[in-house]
């Protein structure tokens, strides 16, 4: 039988979708496209933004669109968040909790493949919800296909500490738990095994790893960068007080570490900052970034800003514009404030027009775009390694990748060179794309 997986989110969440498709092709199943006719299709949601919201609902239209006959679970933060409210979605059969992904196998199987009871489709909406905030043991299996992808994301933690005011991802995954150091190491040295050539470390809150081992995550990096191989390592999104010298200093010494940090800023206004009770101030922000950008060569940077947050006033905004001014940031993910329900922030009023949102949001993308291109140009003619990835950039048809610090680059060249880290000198820029040639 055919079972499709859909993937709405963060890297987490592709890690988690990569575990369940494993699972299932151990059981038999055969994985197949979310464009593909599918006996039953998982929807792992996300729930960031009431975009993510519409985006997952509008996967499980697009599913029965396919096959009106298919099983359809419902799982991720939505669901995990919102089990009610999901059950409620015409041709959904299952909501599945976060923390009960790894049964999927058997939970389809059971529904499918049972001799005793025939399925059958309309019969009711079944919720299965183990509670996500009890202490539990860190569950993660090895994983040797992510979609057709280049890169292996590895999870490496789950759950956050923190208590953000917009966010939901506390409800959604529960508190920090760390994997063991050894079972990390197992994870990569699979992924390694299965021609992996970047192994992208995830986690809900990645810098917090350890904390409940008293270890740190600087230490755990610099064991996993030891392994031998022909690959390299990326950081995914680390919040700036989890960011020590230590792993600073590896990024920058260690030829197998990406020279890529994303580093959630969120806003460069300290009362915006503390209404969002985020753990730093700006000038907390601007000491970590500008440390690593004066120690680690090449540094590609990145962050998340969000526009229009409760009370953000146009001082407030302008204060935003003028650090992200500051420094070199390659590329921003600019969110306009959404309202999130369960979250502290969702009892304040929502006195941003969406207009102004919008326009906040269009002036930082252009900054950003302005910024960008010039530290693309700045790299110009100089030789790069290149992950060439699997697909082919549609519109051109040429190969494509990432360097390591991040920037993304279109060549011409064989499928030969396809999953291969090669050296690449950076030609010409187009667009928001580098245009190389293999050295």
């Amino acid at each position: 039988m055919k079972v499709a997986c859909v993937t709405l989110g963060c890297r987490t969440n592709q890690h988690d979708t990569a575990e369940m498709q494993t699972l299932l092709e151990q059981e038999g199943f055969s994985i197949v496209n979310g464009k593909d006719k599918a006996d039953a299709y998982v929807i792992n949601t996300c729930t960031v933004t009431q975009r993510s919201d519409y985006s997952s609902r509008l996967a499980v239209k697009k599913s029965l669109a396919i096959n009106p006959d298919a099983l359809v679970v419902f799982t991720g933060c939505y669901a995990q968040l919102n089990p009610q409210e999901a059950s409620k979605l015409n041709g959904l059969d299952i909501v599945l909790g976060n923390a009960d992904k790894l049964e999927i196998a058997n939970l389809i199987k059971m529904k499918l493949l049972n001799p005793r009871q025939s399925w059958v489709k309309n019969a009711g909406t079944e919720i299965i919800m183990s509670d996500i905030h009890k202490k539990r043991v860190f569950r993660t299996i090895p994983v040797n296909n992510f979609q057709g992808m280049t890169k292996a994301f590895i999870k490496i933690q789950t759950g956050c500490d923190e208590k953000c005011s917009f966010c939901t991802v506390v409800k959604a995954r529960g508190k920090s738990v760390s994997d063991t150091r050894e079972n990390i190491i197992h994870n990569i040295q699979q992924a390694i095994a299965s021609d992996f050539k970047e192994i992208t470390l995830t986690g809900i809150n990645l810098g917090t790893w350890g904390m409940d081992r008293n270890e740190t995550f600087s230490s755990l990096v610099r064991d996993i960068v030891e392994i031998p191989g022909n690959f390299r390592v990326r950081l995914s999104s680390i919040n700036p007080m989890e960011i020590d010298k230590d792993l600073i200093r590896l990024i920058a010494e260690t030829e197998k570490l990406c020279s890529h940090l994303h580093i959630p800023l969120q806003s460069g206004d300290d009362t915006t900052l503390k209404s969002m009770r985020r753990n730093y101030n700006r000038n907390q922000y601007l000491e970590v970034t500008q440390r690593a950008i004066d120690i680690i060569p090449r540094l590609g940077l990145g962050a998340d800003v969000i526009v229009g947050f409760p009370g953000e006033t146009e001082e407030a905004f302008e204060k935003t514009r003028n650090l992200i001014e500051q420094l070199p940031f390659s590329y921003l993910h600019v969110f306009p404030y959404s309202s999130r329900r369960g979250t502290e922030a969702h009892q304040i009023k929502d006195d941003v027009p969406g207009n102004i949102k919008k326009q906040r949001s269009q002036i930082l993308t252009k900054l950003v775009g302005q910024k960008s291109l010039k530290i693309r140009e700045r790299f110009l003619g100089q030789r790069e390694t290149v992950l060439i990835e699997n697909q082919r950039d549609k519109n051109s048809g040429w190969l494509k990748g990432h360097t390591g610090n991040f920037i993304p680059v279109t060549l011409e060249g064989a499928d030969s060179l396809k999953n291969s880290l090669a050296p690449v000198t950076l030609k010409e820029v187009s667009g928001h794309q580098v245009i190389g040639c293999v050295q």
